[in-house]
């Protein structure tokens, strides 16, 4: 891919040069996908849709583009029809790594059989959706194939000096006004050092989630226009942000699955009850290390809600 410098730093070709490497990288993942959802392939497919998602919102206010709403709601499409098996994937990880307070035989054997029900269900799913992946990938090579190459309007006969500036404000506009929106959510929120777990509670962690993978992104599409000594230190930060919201999202649901399952026996029994509140704590733990997480990063804009 082209850096600014290369491409006159003129904002149309840039985007281009980025949007159409997203489109290539994301189109090889759905072939792999659609060949074999392994776990591996089905994670890089959902982060690469994400990543390709971001990019098109980032750039859709440069006027050279063409409208690529095509192409996203494909990508949509692609992420939605995998997540099922990704939930299965991260929630077996999870609960066959989860640490029983005062373990004993019983215990440990139905976690290992509740393990192997997921496992189980994720490979049912796979079969069950191969023909929905497969459907989504073509339509995702369709409306790739249909934008490619993007086609930048408006072409430079000579380069303009111009160009760089309005390039790093363009992107330096978009970066702010995604950490603008955690921010904001972040500010909405009073947590005094526990935290509920109410629907209302965990879509906010979740929105929160959300709005810290389109910061982290953009600032990655933005990386080749800003400084090396200010964004070194805030990629670093944002990356253990995403991982500790991951985190916290992967507990929640492996509580929910938990639940769920455990919810299905006749009778519950101790060892059930003691898997419970094992997930029920490594959902409560990784939630409040991401509020903290949230708050040191967030400090010194004084937007940080009141801890």
């Amino acid at each position: 891919m082209l850096s600014p410098a290369e491409v006159g730093w003129y904002l149309g070709f840039y985007a281009q040069e980025w949007l159409e490497e997203r489109f290539r990288l994301t189109r090889k993942l759905a072939r792999e996908v659609d060949e074999e959802p392994s776990v591996r392939a089905v994670h890089d497919l959902r982060v690469a849709c994400r990543r390709l998602r971001e990019a098109i919102a980032f750039f859709d206010a440069a006027p050279e583009l063409p409208v690529l709403s095509e192409v996203d709601r494909a990508a949509r499409r692609m992420a939605r029809s995998i997540g099922r098996l990704r939930e299965l994937d991260v929630t077996a990880k999870r609960l066959a790594a989860l640490d029983l307070p005062m373990p004993n035989a019983e215990s440990e054997r139905l976690k290992r059989e509740l393990v192997s029900k997921l496992r189980a269900r994720r490979h049912k799913v796979a079969q069950k959706r191969g023909k929905r992946i497969g459907k989504r990938t073509e339509q995702l090579e369709a409306a790739i194939h249909r934008q490619m190459p993007i086609g930048v309007r408006q072409r430079l006969t000579d380069a303009d000096p111009a160009n760089e500036q309005k390039l790093r404000a363009f992107a330096d506009a978009r970066v702010s006004a995604r950490r603008a929106e955690v921010e904001r959510l972040v500010a909405t929120a009073r947590w005094r050092g526990r935290i509920g777990y109410s629907d209302r509670d965990a879509a906010h962690l979740h929105a929160i989630r959300v709005a810290i993978k389109h910061w982290r992104y953009a600032s990655e599409i933005a990386r080749p226009v800003v400084p090396r000594v200010l964004y070194r230190p805030m990629a670093v930060r944002l990356r253990r942000l995403q991982d500790l919201g991951g985190r916290s999202q992967d507990f929640a649901d492996l509580a929910r699955v938990v639940e769920k399952e455990l919810g299905k026996l006749e009778k519950p029994s101790p060892s059930s009850r003691v898997i419970l509140a094992a997930a029920r704590a490594a959902r409560a733990k990784a939630a409040l290390e991401f509020i903290d997480a949230l708050k040191q990063l967030l400090s010194s804009t004084h937007v940080a809600s009141a801890g």
